[in-house]
C-alpha cells in the first residue's frame, strides 16, 4: 500500500513538473514574439516581455520547481540561438552565477517579511521593488555574459546597460502582475465579478480601436488618458481592475509600438507603461485594503448592533421580571400586612371604647405607632408597584395622583400637558411613571425649583416625556450620587429610547421612545 501511494505521488509530481515546464516554454516563447517587434537595437527590445514571464514564474512556483524553470530557461536560449544565429547550442551551465544570483534574490524577496504579491500595499511594493534589482543585477553585474556589449564603451555601455535594464523593468511589470492576478483567479475566472471586469475592458478596448482607427492623430491623447480607465478600475473593482485596466491599455501601447516601429516612440510608450503598472498596483492594493478594512469594519458594526439589540432585549426583559416581582410584593404586603396593620388599627380602637379612656397614653402611643407602620408599608407598597397606575390609568395618575400631591406639599406648582393619540404598552406605561417618579423625586429633594412641567407627547412613530422645572444648577446636591438619573437612563435604554438632560435655563429632563 504505502509503494503504491508514494508511486501515484510520484507520477502526480511528475506531471507538475512538465506542466510547468510546458506553460513556462510556452510563456518565453509567445512573449518573445511580441517583444521581436519592439527592438530599438539589433537584438535589444526596449520592452522586454519575457523579463516578466520569468518573474512571475519564480514568484509563483515554490521551490521545488525552480530546477525545472532553469532548465527550460537553459533549453528556450538554445532555442534562441537557432533562431538568431541557425546554430544549436545547449550548456545547461552557461550563466550559471548569473541564474544562480537571479534566484537568490527572489529566494530572498519570497522569504522574507514582506513577500511580492498584489494583495497588500506592502507585497505590491516588494514585487516592484524585486522587479527593478533582478533588471538592475542583470545588467549592471553580469553584463560581460553578453557577448553583444564587449563592442561597446563607456558612456554607450553605460547608457545600453540603462535601456536593457528599462527593457526588462517594464516588461516585468507589464506581464509579472498580471499572471500573478491569473494564478489567484483562475479557479473563478468565470466569476460574476470577474466577467464584469471582462466585458468593461473589452468595451473599453473597442472605444479605444475604434478611436485610434478613425483618428490615428489623436494617439498621443489616448496614451495620455489610459491611466483614467485604470484609476476608474481600481478604485470600481480593486486590484483585479487595477491589473487588469493597466494590462490591457498597456497591451494596446505595445501593439501601436510594435506597429509603428519608431523607437523614439518606443522609448515613450516604456514610460507609460511603467507608470501605468506602477500606478494601477499601488492604487489598487490601496482600495482593495480600504474595501476589506471597511467590509470587516461593516461586519463589526453588525456584530455590535445585534449585541446592543440582545442587550438591549435583556435589559427590557430585566425590567419587566423586576416590576413583576415588584408588583408581587406589593400585592403581598397589601393582602397580608396591610389588612394586618388595617385590623390591628381598628382592635385599637375598639380597645379604647370598650376601656371608654380614649385618651389612655398606652392606647394613643399604639394607634400612632400602628398609622406609622401603615403608612410606611404603605409607602413600600407604591415604591414597589404604584397602585395609581393600575386602578386610574398613566393619565390619571400623572395628572391627579400622588406626583401632584407630593409637590403641592413641597410648594411646587405642578403643571401636566398631555397628547396621546396613541395607546401606549404597559411597559412604556410603567417607563414614563417611573421616570417621571424619580424626577419629581429628585426636584423635591435637590432642586430649589418652584414650577415643574410635565409634558408627554405619543402617536404612532414616537412618544416624547419632557419634565423641565425652574431650579438651578447648583441648587441640586452633590451628594446625591446621581442614581436617579442613571435609574431614568437604564428605563429609556431598556425600551430604545434615548435620554438627554439640559442644565440651560433651569432643569430638563427629556426622554423619547421611536416605536
Amino acid at each position: 500500500m504505502p509503494i503504491h501511494v508514494n508511486s501515484v505521488n510520484v507520477v502526480i509530481e511528475l506531471s507538475k513538473q512538465l506542466l510547468t515546464f510546458i506553460l513556462y516554454f510556452v510563456g518565453l516563447y509567445c512573449s518573445s514574439l511580441i517583444s521581436n517587434h519592439l527592438e530599438t537595437v539589433a537584438q535589444s527590445s526596449a520592452i522586454y516581455l519575457p523579463a516578466g514571464v520569468k518573474l512571475a514564474f519564480f514568484v509563483i512556483f515554490p521551490l521545488r520547481f525552480w530546477p525545472i524553470l532553469w532548465f527550460t530557461s537553459r533549453l528556450y536560449a538554445a532555442y534562441l540561438g537557432v533562431y538568431y544565429n541557425n546554430e544549436w547550442d545547449f550548456d545547461l551551465f552557461h550563466g550559471f552565477l548569473q541564474e544562480l544570483t537571479y534566484m537568490a534574490i527572489v529566494y530572498g524577496f519570497k522569504e522574507n517579511r514582506w513577500p511580492p504579491k498584489i494583495d497588500s500595499n506592502s507585497g505590491v511594493l516588494s514585487l516592484i521593488l524585486l522587479a527593478v534589482f533582478t533588471a538592475a543585477f542583470k545588467w549592471f553585474l553580469f553584463s560581460s555574459a553578453f557577448e553583444f556589449t564587449t563592442w561597446l564603451k563607456d558612456s554607450q555601455l553605460l547608457q545600453y546597460k540603462l535601456n536593457m535594464t528599462l527593457g526588462d523593468l517594464t516588461g516585468a511589470l507589464f506581464i509579472a502582475p498580471a499572471l500573478l492576478l491569473l494564478s489567484n483567479n483562475y479557479k473563478r475566472i468565470l466569476s460574476y465579478y470577474n466577467s464584469l471586469i471582462l466585458i468593461s475592458l473589452l468595451t473599453l478596448t473597442l472605444i479605444y480601436l475604434l478611436i485610434y482607427v478613425n483618428h490615428a492623430d489623436l494617439y498621443s491623447l489616448l496614451r495620455l488618458c489610459s491611466l483614467l480607465p485604470i484609476i476608474w478600475f481600481s478604485y470600481k473593482f480593486g486590484i483585479t481592475g487595477a491589473i487588469s485596466s493597466a494590462f490591457v491599455s498597456n497591451y494596446l501601447i505595445v501593439a501601436e509600438a510594435a506597429i509603428v516601429q519608431d523607437t523614439t516612440n518606443t522609448y515613450i510608450s516604456q514610460l507609460f507603461i511603467i507608470a501605468n503598472s506602477v500606478t494601477g498596483l499601488l492604487i489598487g492594493t490601496a482600495t482593495s485594503e480600504l474595501k476589506l478594512k471597511n467590509n470587516q469594519l461593516q461586519d463589526s458594526n453588525e456584530k455590535l448592533t445585534a449585541l446592543l439589540e440582545k442587550n438591549r432585549q435583556l435589559a427590557k426583559r430585566m425590567v419587566t421580571v423586576q416590576e413583576n416581582e415588584r408588583k408581587y410584593l406589593s400585592q403581598e404586603l397589601h393582602d397580608e400586612l396591610g389588612q394586618s396593620l388595617t385590623a390591628l388599627k381598628t382592635d385599637l380602637t375598639v380597645l379604647s371604647i370598650e376601656q371608654q379612656n380614649d385618651t389612655s397614653p398606652l392606647v394613643a402611643g399604639l394607634k400612632e405607632n400602628a398609622k406609622a407602620m401603615y403608612d410606611s408599608v404603605y409607602q413600600i407598597m407604591h415604591h414597589l408597584r404604584p397602585r395609581e397606575l393600575d386602578e386610574l390609568g398613566l393619565e390619571q395618575a400623572l395628572k391627579n395622583g400622588r406626583f401632584k400631591s407630593l409637590l403641592n406639599k413641597s410648594s411646587i406648582n405642578y403643571k401636566v400637558e398631555l397628547n396621546l393619540k396613541t395607546t401606549l404598552s404597559d411597559e412604556h406605561q410603567t417607563a414614563i411613571y417611573r421616570i417621571c417618579q424619580e424626577a419629581i423625586t429628585n426636584c423635591i429633594k435637590h432642586s430649589t425649583a418652584t414650577e415643574l412641567r410635565l409634558n408627554l407627547t405619543a402617536n404612532d412613530t414616537h412618544i416624547q416625556l419632557e419634565l423641565k422645572d425652574n431650579g438651578t444648577a447648583n441648587g441640586i446636591s452633590s451628594d446625591s450620587g446621581g442614581y436617579g438619573l442613571s435609574f431614568i437612563e437604564e428605563r429609556a435604554i431598556a425600551l430604545g429610547g434615548k435620554y438627554t438632560i439640559d442644565e440651560s435655563n433651569g432643569y430638563t429632563i427629556e426622554v423619547t421612545f421611536d416605536l
